[in-house]
């Protein structure tokens, strides 16, 4: 059986250290082995642990990256390398960063936190910005190269005590068969970039934004409630962030989808109104609500010729005309978008003075 020889009658070999007859098993440590962990970056992890009288020993690794460490009465430990593994130091630094200590990942895409293009609210100022990465676990395609993606995601450098290998062979193989009794969890994610920004408006008003960058893409992206996405958002008079307004057209002021009070269709002309610009139950704008019959003597003006009628109705940048000619009904209305003309059901009369 092969040994690392400690003093003359000290040693290590596949059994734990070994002090003539006496022997101090490999074990899982019961309590964190502090010096151990010191000048590795991640922290390894601490598979097996031995103690005999002034000596200690530590089975350690970051993935198949494994070392044994000695150290005598407290002093500084020596390491003697059991496998080098670069690629597991930079995926034990990546899940470290990212994930928990412990964890190896690897990327298949990632987004550098610099590297990204956000979202833009129009006649607004960014104040504050900040930037986190966005894990998806479990994601399709290849792995990254895990030193590329280390300096992608923005992890530090891994590093690990100067260890030659310097063991026995056979000793060396039987430490590793110890070491991969235990496997190693390695998980796969991709990186993206969670943006949370804070942004002011003309009047002051300041409004938080939240949006997200996928991973391996440079452009940030802000999903609306129906699951649309947009680089540009504007301001509605409520001060909610929105990729599309809607404007009513008797107040000539903005909603959006979040609005209490959002633009809709008046029951009647089918104009854009908000919800403070229709005002009967039924839903009609004020334009519509204020209909009235056209006297004899006006109908002309509006357009209706003798046995014919006429309701005109007006808000303060609407007007709608209902106009009757035997059995044919139509509507016009007029408002910021300009005039349209369109047939009514006959039963619409329900709704004229």
């Amino acid at each position: 059986m092969s040994r690392l020889h400690l003093d003359d009658e000290t040693g290590i070999d596949e059994r734990g250290i070994v002090h003539g007859e006496t022997v101090a098993d490999w074990r899982e440590p019961t309590a964190p082995v502090d010096w151990a962990a010191r000048d590795w970056q991640p922290d390894p992890e601490i598979v097996a642990y031995a103690q005999l009288g002034e000596w200690e020993a530590v089975l350690a690794r970051v993935g198949r990256h494994a070392q044994l460490g000695v150290r005598r009465d407290g002093g500084r430990p020596a390491w003697h390398g059991l496998s080098k593994s670069p690629d597991d130091m930079n995926r034990g630094m990546i899940g470290a960063s990212l994930l928990d200590p412990g964890r190896l990942a690897d990327v298949t895409a990632a987004t550098h936190r610099e590297n990204f293009t956000g979202i833009h609210v129009h006649d607004a100022q960014r104040i504050q910005q900040l930037v986190v990465p966005r894990i998806v676990e479990h994601p399709p395609g290849g792995e990254m190269d895990p030193a590329e993606a280390r300096v992608v995601v923005g992890a530090p450098a891994a590093q690990a005590p100067a260890a030659p290998l310097d063991l026995p062979e056979d000793l060396t193989t039987s430490l590793l068969r110890r070491l991969r009794r235990k496997p190693v969890d390695v998980v796969r994610i991709a990186v993206g970039l969670r943006v949370a920004e804070t942004w002011q408006l003309p009047d002051g008003f300041q409004v938080p934004v939240m949006y997200d960058v996928a991973p391996g893409q440079t452009q940030g992206y802000f999903v609306d409630e129906a699951g649309t996405p947009h680089i540009t958002l504007q301001p509605c008079r409520n001060h909610h962030l929105a990729g599309v307004l809607e404007w009513c057209t008797h107040c000539l002021q903005s909603t959006c989808v979040s609005c209490p009070e959002a633009v809709r269709r008046c029951r009647l002309c089918q104009g854009a109104a908000c919800g403070d610009c229709v005002v009967t139950e039924d839903g009609r704008c004020r334009a519509c609500a204020a209909l009235t019959k056209v006297g004899l003597l006006a109908r002309s003006r509006f357009g209706v010729s003798i046995g014919g009628s006429a309701w005109h109705g007006e808000s303060t940048n609407v007007q709608v005309t209902v106009r009757q000619q035997r059995n044919w009904w139509t509507l016009e209305r007029w408002d910021r978008n300009g005039r349209i003309t369109m047939p009514i059901d006959p039963g619409a009369s329900r709704y004229l003075r």
